[in-house]
């Protein structure tokens, strides 16, 4: 059983878009999302389905219709409205003139309905209406939509066309109740009851199918929805809400059961409010954190399921005409991260709508990368239906896609088909790799391997840009076609082609396949150069940068320089010199941008295993970027951020992309006393953890597929394994490490884990030319220091020697000598502990060139 986690108010939502945006509460089923305003004088119940939708121009998605169920409540008293995430429901209730209300509201995925249940302790009346929004407000050509409300008895029917895409929409609702119903025009009216159950069904003629993305006119073409609509109203009614329910439960905690996480919260009386008031006073609030935590993971339930559309830019709801962005798929970071939790929260079930819709839209996408192919790279195209891959670019919908766009380059469809690999990594189905994983990022590397040519020795995209990085900075003003800077191979496109080759050749290993593509990929894989370290000390987000920040905005919200940190694994605790200047980028990037940046960059350092920062990172979520209903603020809202967040929470408890599984890797001092169950790692292992006073004290994994397994926590020397039967299990630890065989579907249990003793870093290092040496000085109190250096863009530290001193010189660079090098200290205060580094940076730019920086750093982020 889920712990009882509920957000709650005590007032409703106003009856506005704002009201909508920060005060509703979301339903959903992957379908349709329904938000309940919980409103007494005129309840307001508004739904969308991201099929409904113009194209961008037009305003992408739009409102598709909304309830209205007026009581003309006044004067009510011990009002509270919620949302049980732990049930899978909305309630809202308080008491008018003595009479006590109470309603309930879900919405089925196995049935395809929505049903709300209004009690009330004395007969009384209100009525019920179906409402077609915006009808009217634009014509057919303008993205307007006709439509018409028909009454029959108990039932209201919406039926209608969105001109747009020849879409036709229809929703059914009807009331079973044990008082009177009389049908009017538009609305039902409810006399003499005491119990009344509202249900809802709704459909389009959209049917996700390749033909839909090849036609240039981009219409639905699925068949007319009247049939499917009757047939799911006389399921809903034959059932009744107490069966809906059931079954709406069955399938929802099926899911969202698996995965538990405890902060010690109590179930708390306070309001979602007031608790987010309280975090942003600085007192830690578990519940608060527990609550959004799950609350995700709600949201992706309830936005993405087989058969439904993909989650979007808003997941699926949707109250406006002209939504923000025409709330459609973006890929050049927020539709992959709304699939970044899928997997490690156990919820793999979620990205199947993904990668069906994927699929669909695949032919046409090979079409676009012929097409880009030819234009931009002529000397590497291949005639022939998929001979030049697949691609995709930022904008999506439902009916349509695009290809590499102005801002964001062809890296784009790398970023995407991460999502893939791990698909089939977190699972180990062989069908999902050979059926959906493979197709996906072969095809993929069809088209990367094109997109290069070779520059004196290295493979370098023609064409590229970092997503949505700007020419002149924070102050540019000028049209968009020219402010996006254009370049050949910077760091997001280098580090999605090295990332997705990788993972084909680790496809192709397993499959037992080879052709052209992967001959090509083992030959550039190598020469993709996908991570460079500039002046001052950072991930180049560009070949041709030598100081941070050089070229447009210092603290722009992508962190494209970084996913080869994340969601890309060759920045890892093996390229410890990468991981620094991956550190060092972040620190210059900045802590405060918009939520799903916020979001990106608390996955970061969660990445790098600095367990404070990303505590930081996620209270400024809470604090500066999260509305009342605990949706992400863009601003507006925007779901991603809530999907990163949840992904960054989880790689804090714990990790698997680096070859192990990686235990309580970042935690906080906030998170001392943790526990989670449920957890998904790469391989298909099931984690759970409790940890206490800081230190991991049982760890319980099932291994799902079976498989060796190797596990990884600070202090691992004494680790005692068993088998479910309370067997002794053969164990080989090294250092951290502890590696030990599973079967399959067995569980084993780990304990005798240790903290490691704290050993302070040293500070505020210096590294300075002289005539003979580089000469470095620090402050600290270790009882000896480590000296490492890394030199021009390589990956790991050579260590130079220990010292007892706080100075150290080192004699292959010099005034002279110049060179680009990264210097760190670490304290050793044994022969097991060392502390984390210090960084330093020398470079070979002279006083003159430091001081033009200086100006167009300054000239850039005005």
């Amino acid at each position: 059983m889920m712990k009882k986690l509920v957000l709650k108010y005590n007032t409703p939502a106003d009856d506005s878009l704002e009201g909508w945006e920060k005060h509703s509460l979301p339903l959903g089923n992957g379908y349709f999302g329904a938000s309940i305003f919980g409103r007494t004088d005129s309840e307001r119940i508004q739904f969308a389905t991201n099929v409904f939708a113009n194209s961008k121009a037009l305003g992408g998605v739009s409102n598709f219709a909304e309830i209205r169920v007026d009581f003309a409540h006044k004067g009510v008293e011990n009002y509270e409205r919620g949302l049980d995430i732990s049930g899978g429901y909305a309630y809202t209730r308080y008491t008018v003139g003595g009479n006590k209300w109470e309603s309930k509201a879900f919405t089925s995925y196995p049935d395809n309905a929505f049903a709300y249940r209004v009690r009330s302790s004395k007969k009384a009346e209100f009525s019920v209406r179906l409402v077609i929004p915006y009808l009217g407000d634009r014509t057919p050509e303008e993205g307007g939509r006709t439509g018409e409300i028909f009454a029959y008895e108990n039932s209201l029917t919406m039926r209608g066309i969105l001109s747009f895409r020849d879409l036709i929409y229809e929703g059914k609702l009807l009331v079973l109740t044990n008082g009177d119903v009389v049908a009017k025009t538009d609305a039902l009216h409810i006399q003499n009851a005491t119990e009344t159950t509202v249900l809802f069904v709704m459909g389009t003629s959209y049917k996700l199918d390749e033909s839909v993305f090849l036609d240039g006119n981009h219409k639905a073409i699925g068949e007319d929805p009247h049939e499917a609509v009757e047939k799911g109203m006389q399921n809903a009614v034959q059932l009744g809400f107490d069966s809906l329910f059931q079954r709406h439960q069955e399938d929802y905690l099926s899911l969202m059961s698996r995965v538990e996480f405890e902060l010690g919260g109590k179930e708390d009386e306070r309001t979602t409010e007031t608790l987010l008031e309280s975090n942003r006073q600085g007192n830690f609030e578990p519940y608060l954190e527990e609550v959004y935590y799950q609350y995700g993971r709600y949201l992706l339930v309830s936005s993405s399921r087989k058969g439904t559309p993909p989650a979007s830019l808003q997941g699926v709801w949707n109250a406006h005409d002209k939504s923000p962005w025409g709330s459609g798929y973006w890929h050049n970071i927020n539709v992959q991260m709304n699939y970044w939790p899928a997997l490690n929260t156990n919820l793999a079930e979620t990205f199947a709508a993904y990668a069906d819709y994927n699929k669909a839209f695949r032919k046409q996408a090979e079409n676009i990368a012929s097409k880009w192919i030819l234009e931009t790279v002529p000397e590497n195209y291949k005639e022939g239906q998929g001979e030049c891959g697949w691609t995709i670019g930022t904008i999506a919908y439902s009916y349509e896609i695009s290809g590499p766009s102005l801002h964001s380059g062809p890296g784009t469809g790398g970023l995407t088909t991460k999502l893939f690999w791990d698909y089939y990594d977190f699972t180990r189905d062989k069908d999902v790799l050979e059926n959906v994983t493979y197709p996906a990022i072969h095809g993929m590397a069809k088209f990367l391997t094109k997109c290069t040519r070779d520059y004196n020795g290295e493979y370098l995209s023609v064409f590229s840009a970092s997503p949505e990085q700007i020419i002149g900075g924070a102050g540019v003003t000028w049209r968009k076609e020219q402010a996006y800077y254009h370049t050949i191979g910077c760091a997001f496109d280098q580090q999605m082609l090295y990332e997705n080759a990788k993972d084909d050749l680790k496809c192709a290993e397993l499959l037992g396949v080879s052709d052209d593509v992967t001959e090509l990929e083992k030959k550039q894989l190598d020469k993709y150069s996908p991570v460079l370290i500039g002046y001052s000390g950072q991930v180049k987000e560009y070949r041709e940068e030598h100081f941070y920040g050089e070229i447009g905005e210092a603290k722009h919200r992508h962190i494209s320089q970084l996913v080869a940190l994340m969601p890309g694994t060759l920045i890892n605790h093996t390229t410890p010199a990468w991981l620094d200047a991956a550190k060092r980028t972040l620190e210059m990037r900045g802590d405060e941008s918009t939520g799903w940046a916020l979001a990106h960059r608390l996955c970061a350092w969660a990445r790098t295993g600095e367990g404070e920062h990303s505590y930081l990172l996620l209270q400024n979520l809470l604090k500066l970027r999260t509305y009342p209903n605990l949706w992400d603020v863009h601003p507006p809202f925007q779901i991603d951020g809530n999907f990163g967040a949840l992904n960054g929470m989880t790689e804090m408890l714990v990790q698997s992309h680096e070859g192990y599984i990686h235990l309580a890797p970042a935690l906080p001092e906030a998170w001392k006393n943790v526990s989670f169950k449920g957890l998904k790692a790469r391989g298909n292992f099931t984690i759970s953890c409790e940890v206490r006073d800081g230190v991991l004290k049982k760890a319980e994994i099932l291994s799902v597929v079976g498989g060796a397994l190797k596990i990884r926590y600070e202090n691992a020397q004494n680790v005692r394994v068993t088998d479910q039967n309370g067997k002794p299990v053969e164990t080989v630890i090294e250092g951290a490490l502890c590696t030990f065989s599973t079967e399959k579907g067995k569980t084993y249990t780990l304990v005798g884990f240790e903290k490691l003793p704290i050993c302070k870093s040293p500070k505020a290092l210096e590294a300075n030319y002289a005539n003979d040496c580089v000469a470095l000085s620090w402050t600290g109190d270790g009882e000896r220091f480590a000296v490492y250096r890394a030199v021009d863009d390589e990956s790991e530290y050579q260590l130079l020697g220990y010292t007892e001193k706080t100075e150290f010189a080192d004699k292959e660079f010099s005034e002279i000598n110049k060179g680009r090098v990264t210097y760190k200290v670490t304290a050793v205060n044994d022969g097991m502990t060392e502390s984390k580094g210090v960084i330093a940076v020398v470079h070979v730019a002279d006083q003159m060139e430091m001081e033009r920086y200086a100006y167009l750093l300054r000239q850039n982020n005005l």
